[in-house]
């Protein structure tokens, strides 16, 4: 990323979704789709601050939480088959008081009614009432595997209701020239069919329908 400082990288790609960074990259960006947003109107946007727990334990997440600046996203791996909730409703407004720009926890979390109206954004693999345990530490700032990613620290990690991307430094400028060509693409065709176009007609796929369906369409 020579020459684009964090805040400017993060101003550019929080303009897309994860549908317009998987477009852009192609079959080279990979994605989660499991792990999703307590709200679907939830986006995060912003550098990894990666945490592994022992499992049903998130003494390693407090600690991060501690230490977490603001635009961070909290990056949480390690339990994904536990039943106890590695955050919660606290966690949340403590999270926001320090700015940090949402959390995302391959695991169980509680509370999801008061931080959907807490507005914090947080991402999870299901909801369990059980309270984590306190006493077993794990890691921080390590690669950590979440659901099929796996997400170096500082990596720019982008959420919203179509799954997660993480992007590492060096692919970011070409992220934010794909994906713009993508919006601009995106633009036009939305254009064209308020004019009145279909799709099939603005793509051209008439070549692609097989001879003799295009004969049968003909005779009607």
């Amino acid at each position: 990323m020579p020459g684009m400082r964090a805040s400017e990288a993060i101003a550019e790609l929080q303009q897309f979704t994860v549908c317009q960074l998987s477009d852009a990259l192609g079959p080279s960006c990979s994605f989660e789709t499991s792990i999703l947003p307590i709200d679907p109107q939830f986006r995060v946007c912003g550098p990894a601050l990666t945490v592994e727990c022992a499992p049903g334990d998130n003494l390693t997440v407090h600690h991060a939480l501690h230490l977490a600046q603001p635009g961070d996203v909290l990056i949480v791996g390690g339990s994904p088959n536990c039943d106890a909730a590695l955050w919660g409703e606290l966690m949340s407004i403590s999270a926001q008081k320090r700015g940090v720009a949402g959390t995302i926890v391959d695991g169980p979390v509680r509370d999801p009614l008061e931080i959907r109206m807490l507005g914090y954004p947080v991402f999870c693999r299901r909801f369990s009432p059980r309270r984590a345990t306190k006493e077993s530490y794990g890691r921080i700032n390590v690669p950590v595997r979440i659901g099929t990613l796996s997400i170096v620290p500082k990596d720019f990690v982008l959420a919203d209701a179509n799954g997660i991307v993480s992007i590492p430094h060096a692919r970011v400028q070409k992220a934010i020239d794909l994906a713009s060509e993508v919006v601009r693409k995106e633009k036009k065709v939305k254009y064209e069919i308020l004019l009145g176009r279909t799709i099939f007609e603005i793509f051209d796929m008439q070549g692609s329908v097989p001879t003799s369906q295009q004969q049968t369409t003909k005779m009607k």
